[in-house]
């Protein structure tokens, strides 16, 4: 299989698994490489049909969110420094599934309470906003499902960007944007969320966005 093949059956793939596919072509021999494309594609097609055989909507998106649960545990072997209330990361821009945003609003319609105003602030943001660079410095910042004790208050229900997100640098590298940061970089998720993505009902962005635009 050839790269322009691959990448006109699958359009959708994540842009770390396209840099992984070109450190892949930088590295491998031509045979080898097509070996490798036809490999993936395979994998692709198998995951997409697991994921789609679902129903569309939430109970999908619980599905990949089980399926990328389970990839990660079998695939740390490396400590994390991530712990519960650094929450520096929970003062960034997160992209949300549309699927994910019909969880957490119907937690929101279900009673859980949030600080809509900020929830509003943040939706009115352009894309990538420079706002987010503060990140703890500025409360608007803050996820609006952030508990009082700097814990995710959503833990169970949390967007597969949070599920994914594995720092080993310094928890406190994250609190300042620019700083060095190294996260742990699981292949298999990147599959499977390219996969997810072959769905061409769902969209993706901004979560306070796709929050406030389900309503």
């Amino acid at each position: 299989m050839t790269l322009a093949t691959f990448l006109s059956a699958h359009k959708k793939v994540t842009r770390s698994l396209r840099n992984l596919i070109q450190d892949y072509q930088n590295q491998l021999q031509a045979d080898q490489f097509e070996k490798f494309l036809g490999s993936l594609n395979d994998a692709l097609l198998q995951a997409r049909t697991e994921i789609l055989r679902a129903p569309a909507g939430p109970e999908r998106a619980r599905l990949l969110h089980k399926m990328i649960d389970q990839e990660i545990r079998q695939s740390t072997k490396v400590s994390t420094t991530c712990q519960k209330g650094c929450a520096a990361c929970c003062h960034m821009e997160v992209e949300i599934t549309s699927d994910e945003a019909t969880i957490l609003g119907e937690l929101i319609d279900n009673g859980l309470a949030i600080d809509t105003e900020r929830l509003a602030l943040q939706a009115a943001r352009p894309a990538q906003s420079t706002g987010w660079q503060e990140r703890m410095k500025s409360t608007t910042n803050r996820c609006v499902f952030l508990n009082s004790e700097n814990s995710c208050g959503i833990y169970d229900s949390r967007p597969l960007m949070c599920r994914r997100h594995a720092v080993t640098s310094p928890a406190v590298n994250c609190e300042s944007f620019g700083s060095e940061i190294s996260t742990l970089y699981f292949p298999r998720v990147d599959l499977l969320i390219s996969a997810a993505n072959e769905d061409n009902q769902l969209k993706v962005g901004p979560m306070a966005k796709m929050i406030v635009a389900r309503n």
